[in-house]
């Protein structure tokens, strides 16, 4: 049977081994979501504004965008855009549904530019149809204001 210093070495190896684990664990990105999985951000947002990031997008609300403190939840899906359209992002789904702003909140979502062009649809609660709200492209950002809480990607019709 060994004694002395062999000990602490193997001490020190198992430390540094899960030290080193635990470092590369803390400093990993989440992973993206999959077909079928959401990505969800829940968030306090009251009439000073705020923002909130999902998925890669960030959703900017600005000073009385709300009137009282409102539990906003975003979520970032990769479920497939509805029939009729190519999807050139995640699907953002606002919630609650329906919530009006009294000032326009603006959302950017990170799509794949495929070089033949694109727009943010945006559906309403009266009207399940996605609109084409247009938008301003930011490098690989589409960038669109919205007045109300439903769902949305960017795309475009086929």
């Amino acid at each position: 049977m060994r004694s002395g210093p062999v000990r602490p070495v193997r001490l020190l190896a198992a430390s540094c081994f899960f030290l080193g684990l635990a470092g590369a664990l803390s400093c990993s990105s989440p992973s993206p979501a999959t077909a079928g999985e959401t990505a969800t951000v829940t968030k306090p947002i009251g009439p000073a504004g705020g923002t909130i990031e999902v998925g890669g997008a960030v959703v900017t609300f600005p000073k009385d965008a709300v009137s009282k403190d409102t539990t906003i939840t975003i979520a970032a899906s990769e479920d497939a855009v509805p029939e009729g359209f190519i999807g050139l992002s995640k699907r953002f789904r606002c919630e609650p549904t329906g919530t009006d702003f009294a000032q326009p909140v603006e959302m950017r979502m990170p799509f794949v530019d495929d070089g033949k062009g694109g727009a943010m649809f945006w559906s309403s609660p009266a009207e399940p149809a996605f609109k084409d709200l247009g938008g301003r492209v930011e490098g690989n950002t589409m960038v669109a204001t919205v007045k109300h809480f439903s769902e949305g990607f960017v795309g475009r019709r086929k």
